[in-house]
């Protein structure tokens, strides 16, 4: 698959999966809802567990099936208006061909041209935008993952569109845990 193509794949799948998220977490009304989210089936993204800050889902079957944990900060810092920002995610995902894939939504616009900072413990990464989502990248994926399984929180800092400066915190217990139910639920 092309740079692009993955790009736009990883996007499309992202909007999908936070839909659902949307759907479930009440901010589409019975009715509403797309008919993916309102579905109790095998491709609802309803938790398949949930360890302690972090929840395993899938979405999809077949060729299509992804394996995605997420959780949501536990602090969210910044001088702005908390009413002008929607809810806020980070999200590690398999899919067919990736895996490992990082990244955050963060409820509001970013920024063009700007860069997202994970910190780790006091570890830093950086992580490039499109749009809402801030994607890690590739080669730093694996060092990322290692280090949240062995740390302990997690801060995300962005500048919206806005210029508003916000730090999430994010809790790193059940990381390990959800970790391995997503690598169980999409094997290599």
């Amino acid at each position: 698959m092309t740079q692009l193509a993955n790009h736009l794949w990883r996007k499309y799948m992202m909007i999908t999966v936070m839909t659902a998220l949307l759907a479930i977490a009440g901010f589409y009304t019975t009715g509403y809802a797309p008919a993916f989210a309102q579905s109790t089936s095998a491709t609802s993204s309803e938790p398949k567990s949930i360890h302690k800050d972090w929840e395993a889902h899938t979405h999809g079957k077949g060729g299509q099936k992804q394996c995605f944990m997420t959780s949501t900060p536990k602090q969210l810092q910044g001088e702005y208006d908390r009413s002008n920002r929607g809810p806020t995610r980070i999200y590690v995902t398999h899919r067919n061909g990736s895996r490992n894939e990082i990244s955050t939504y963060a409820g509001y616009r970013y920024r063009d041209q700007s860069e997202v900072i994970f910190k780790i413990d006091g570890k830093t990464y950086k992580l490039y935008i499109d749009g809402n989502y801030a994607w890690a990248y590739e080669n730093d994926a694996s060092k990322m993952i290692a280090a949240m399984r062995r740390g302990k929180n997690l801060t995300v800092t962005g500048i919206s569109s806005r210029g508003n400066k916000t730090i999430d915190v994010y809790s790193l217990s059940g990381f390990t845990a959800a970790y391995e139910a997503i690598n169980t639920l999409c094997p290599k």
